[in-house]
């Protein structure tokens, strides 16, 4: 799960809960130009979240096209699709409201939100306060991408149990 490391993140960190077990499918390209990745480019993991709650997270590395970092958030009171939303909670919301936000839809980082996370990083540093992102979930971040490569290899759903330390 390379490059599906980043969803997967943004996922855990919205969803607030622990992962109980993980299936990934994994596959590579036989084209000549991707001789030299030595692991699966596209991947599809999907989670089990101890609250029975359920997620996925897909990375298709080796398309021939204009990056993209798609996010489909589905739920029971509204849901988020890339930069569209809905909710039959907001009476008069017919149809798709259009958020007023930047997508993270190219390959140069420079509009990605790496300032903005160092920044809230540094400000913590110095109040003194613990980041949202902060060793907790980075480590539940890898236990989850190591299950996820782990089922990818075994062909089966891998329970986290399996990487407690």
């Amino acid at each position: 799960m390379r490059a599906g490391c980043h969803a997967l993140d943004t996922l855990l960190y919205l969803m607030d809960e622990k992962v109980e077990e993980v299936f990934t499918y994994g596959n590579t390209n036989p084209n000549p130009i991707f001789e030299k990745y030595d692991y699966a480019l596209n991947t599809v993991s999907l989670l089990k979240f101890r609250n029975g709650a359920i997620g996925k997270v897909a990375s298709c590395t080796d398309s021939m096209q204009p990056y993209v970092f798609n996010i489909n958030i589905v739920g029971s009171e509204g849901s988020v699709k890339n930069d569209l939303f809905h909710s039959k909670k907001i009476e008069g919301l017919n149809g798709w409201a259009k958020l007023d936000v930047e997508l993270i839809d190219s390959g140069d980082v420079s509009n990605h939100p790496y300032l903005e996370q160092f920044t809230h990083f540094a400000e913590c540093i110095e109040k003194g306060v613990e980041p949202s992102n902060n060793m907790e979930s980075a480590f539940e971040t890898h236990r989850v991408i190591f299950a996820a490569d782990k089922s990818a290899e075994l062909g089966r759903p891998v329970k986290l149990d399996e990487f407690e330390f």
